[in-house]
């Protein structure tokens, strides 16, 4: 081969070399193509689900916004319709306790012209706070209920001068409930938790009704209502406003609700013959009489004092009744004012042939005043009591319960010392020692008082809160636990079973302690 076929063959094996090199180059680049190609194929289809489930949830959540978009306009035009309901029937209350808020003097005296003139006035002072203080109109319809046991209302006007006559309240009542259609003067009678329990009922009745836009509750005097107030404390509305006439009670201004008065409507004083309970006190017990007997019993003698124990002859000039037929008897005072007679043997025994009666009074022992005392919410608090300890005591006052009358003893004859029911069927002639005295009286205590914690009888023997508070056992078991009246009569904590005020026998007011 010449010198020029090598040269060529030399430029023909570097061409080959060359292009399999660009070739394999390219080779590379087809495959990093490939790799990058399905990778994009991959990602357009991974796309490609993600794109329907959103599609998916879109359409969803088009189909969601619909439906609650539906939803709200079927709330709202709701909405629209209760508001127009609520407006449509709106009204305010008003709720006086006319046992201590009274009407001023002026208009009291004139009961057929007052009355309507009261009426007015009173309506003119809410029409005059809703349009101060409120959005509400003062077309709105405006219901007063008075609740007031007239015949001690009247009784007590009259004994202070207002009035002239009982009477007179009675048309007062009546003029004022004629005067307006939404306006009445309604006789509760006698007992203070009449008065008390339907202007609970009806606060509590009102407040539930969405239509009721304002409640003014007159009875600010009364701390009693401190519990029944307290659970509408909060109210952003303020829905509640209180009326105050005499002073309000200092519990109920701790409540936090909007006080007003309307000193044009009601006095501010109380009556010159009422205490701060406008409740009396417990009428002292009547005169002891002699054991039931078929004889008539003579006229009461007074007798003259002599030492425990004397019989000494009657200085009286003229015998005595002619009634012979009366046991001796031995007269007693008691330590709350009464007396008691002791009888033995017969009037001819002690008084010999001619029928006269010698007595022996014992000396009166005297003896500190009874009082009440009352925690921070005007509940009646008990001293506390534990049975007395005896089984031989225990044994016997069980032997005589069962002998008893009617299986019970009488509490007024045995703890009261006197019983004034002529109807009464329990046991008043079997004598108990003093350890089932004592006995007895914690089985009084047992029981609950009809009153509940409103009691004001310094003569109470019975309970008015459970005497195991605040640790008591019972649960619903308890007698205390569901009281006809007031319900639960429990006290759960030391703070309720403190007292911080005593009303001592005799006085007009209540001390701080």
């Amino acid at each position: 081969m010449d010198e020029a076929a090598k040269q060529q063959h030399a430029v023909n094996s570097a061409q080959v070399g060359d292009l399999a090199a660009v070739y394999q180059k390219w080779a590379e680049q087809d495959m990093e193509r490939n790799r990058f190609v399905q990778m994009l194929l991959q990602r357009v289809a991974s796309n490609d689900d993600e794109m329907r489930r959103l599609r998916l949830d879109l359409d969803a959540q088009s189909s969601s916004r619909i439906m609650y978009q539906q939803q709200a306009a079927d709330y709202m035009a709701r909405n629209e319709e209760y508001a127009r309901l609520m407006n449509k029937d709106a009204y305010v209350s008003v709720l006086v306790d006319g046992d201590g808020a009274k009407f001023r003097d002026a208009l009291l005296r004139d009961p057929t012209h007052g009355a309507v003139e009261a009426a007015q006035l009173l309506k003119q002072q809410i029409v005059d706070y809703l349009r101060r203080d409120t959005a509400l109109g003062d077309d709105i319809p405006i219901f007063v209920r008075i609740f007031a046991n007239v015949k001690g209302l009247a009784k007590a006007l009259r004994l202070s001068g207002v009035i002239g006559q009982d009477d007179d309240m009675y048309v007062f009542a009546e003029n004022f409930t004629n005067s307006r259609a939404e306006f009445d003067f309604v006789n509760v009678g006698h007992g203070k938790e009449n008065a008390d329990s339907k202007l609970r009922r009806m606060l509590n009745h009102y407040h539930q009704d969405i239509r009721c836009k304002k409640i003014f509750f007159v009875a600010c005097h009364d701390g009693g209502y401190t519990h029944a107030l307290r659970p509408y404390t909060g109210d952003r509305d303020n829905r509640i406003v209180l009326v105050e006439t005499t002073p309000a009670e200092q519990n109920i201004r701790n409540l936090g609700m909007p006080i007003i008065r309307f000193d044009n409507v009601f006095r501010d004083l109380p009556l010159n013959n009422e205490t701060k309970f406008n409740a009396p006190l417990p009428p002292a017990p009547p005169a002891p009489q002699a054991p039931q007997s078929k004889v008539t019993s003579p006229p009461a003698p007074v007798f003259a004092s002599v030492p425990a124990g004397a019989l000494t002859p009657s200085t009286t000039p003229t015998p005595p009744p002619s009634v012979t037929h009366l046991p001796e008897a031995t007269i007693v005072a008691s330590g709350n004012g009464g007396v008691s007679i002791k009888h033995k043997g017969s009037y001819a025994s002690a008084g010999g042939a001619k029928g006269h009666q010698n007595l022996a009074v014992r000396s009166t022992k005297t003896r500190p005043p009874k009082t009440i005392e009352f925690n921070v919410d005007n509940v009646r608090l008990d001293p506390p009591i534990k049975l007395p300890s005896g089984t031989a005591a225990q044994d016997a006052y069980r032997t005589k319960l069962q002998k008893a009358k009617m299986g019970a003893f009488c509490n007024s004859h045995y703890l009261g010392g006197y019983c004034g029911s002529p109807s009464c069927g329990r046991e008043h002639e079997m004598r108990l020692s003093a350890e089932e005295l004592a006995i007895h009286r914690y089985k009084a205590r047992t029981s609950p008082c009809h009153h509940g914690p409103k009691c004001m009888n310094f003569d109470c023997v019975l309970s008015h809160h459970c005497p195991q508070d605040p640790y008591c056992t019972r649960g619903r078991e308890c007698r205390f636990a569901k009281h006809a009246k007031y319900g639960n009569m429990h006290l759960s904590s030391k703070e309720e079973l403190k007292a911080v005020k005593r009303w001592v026998e005799g006085t007009d007011f209540p001390e701080l302690l």
